[in-house]
């Protein structure tokens, strides 16, 4: 990979031209598979990623809502913070989000239209790579 990505977390901010990629609530097998799409994808661009995990900090939260181009929610691993917010984040540009529930999936599709079955499609979406190898 000939880019550079830097991993962002709660309190921290960091202020770059690069674009960011917001990720919300990733479990370990799609943290997993944000690791191994990487190390089988050339991405030439310097990425800032934003990891938000549920720490009570929602000004930061907005702040990474705000500056990220791309952004994605694990609805099924929300915790109190982001499941309050997740209706208001949702209606927001370029937020993709994942759940397994259909009866919520069909609520949110009113105000979004983005969901995903897994993050590799996702990533797909982002750096407009297609593979052959999805779930």
């Amino acid at each position: 990979m000939a880019g550079k990505i830097t991993l962002i977390t709660p309190p921290d901010f960091f202020e770059t031209l690069n674009p960011g990629i917001l990720f919300v609530h990733l479990d370990a097998e799609e943290q997993d598979a944000v690791s191994k799409w990487l190390g089988t994808h050339d991405i030439e661009e310097d990425i800032n990623f934003y990891v938000f995990e549920g720490e009570p900090n929602v000004p930061w939260f907005f702040h990474a809502v705000a500056v990220c181009e791309h952004k994605y929610i694990n609805l099924d691993d929300v915790n109190f913070i982001t499941g309050a917010l997740s209706g208001y984040v949702l209606g927001k540009g370029n937020f993709c989000y994942k759940t397994s529930n259909d009866n919520l999936a069909s609520i949110y599709s009113f105000i979004n239209g983005n969901r995903v079955t897994h993050i590799e499609q996702f990533l797909e979406r982002v750096f407009g790579v297609q593979t052959n190898n999805n779930p």
